[in-house]
């Protein structure tokens, strides 16, 4: 009989951002009503949260579980300047700069980009930092992490 050697397939990344794996927006630095915060975490890029306006804009999240953090997807408009910090003590008091990536003009169109973190990171809590933007105002459609 001939005998097949099939490959182990890594299991598929839990994304601890998610709000069905417990994630969680703990803070933003600007709130409509219409567009809260807790759309960045569902999964969907038809929700979103949307910045009032000025830069720098915050997103402070708490991931389900701590995780080693590779890089963080993140879906939106008008994203220019993207800087990542991450905690990982059991409060979210200091931080540390993680990566940081300048992002293409998607001339108001939703772009998904791939900010990758200096060095793979164990962390609980996740700061997204929009520095700069293409325009007055930017939207996160959707954060995750690997």
């Amino acid at each position: 009989w001939l005998k097949f050697e099939v490959p182990e397939v890594a299991p598929a990344m839990t994304d601890w951002a998610l709000k069905s794996n417990g994630g969680k927006v703990l803070m933003t630095t600007s709130l409509d009503e219409r567009y809260p915060p807790e759309n960045m975490l569902d999964g969907h890029e038809q929700s979103y949260w949307i910045s009032t306006g000025l830069y720098p804009q915050e997103v402070l999240v708490e991931l389900g579980q701590k995780a080693t953090l590779r890089s963080v997807k993140i879906t939106g408009t008008n994203l220019k300047g993207v800087r990542l910090e991450g905690c990982s003590e059991d409060t979210p008091v200091n931080f540390k700069v993680i990566g940081d990536s300048a992002l293409p003009d998607a001339k108001g169109k939703i772009a998904t980009n791939d900010v990758k973190a200096k060095t793979d990171v164990d962390i609980k809590y996740l700061k997204v930092i929009i520095t700069s933007g293409w325009f007055d105002f930017a939207s996160v459609h959707k954060i995750s992490v690997s």
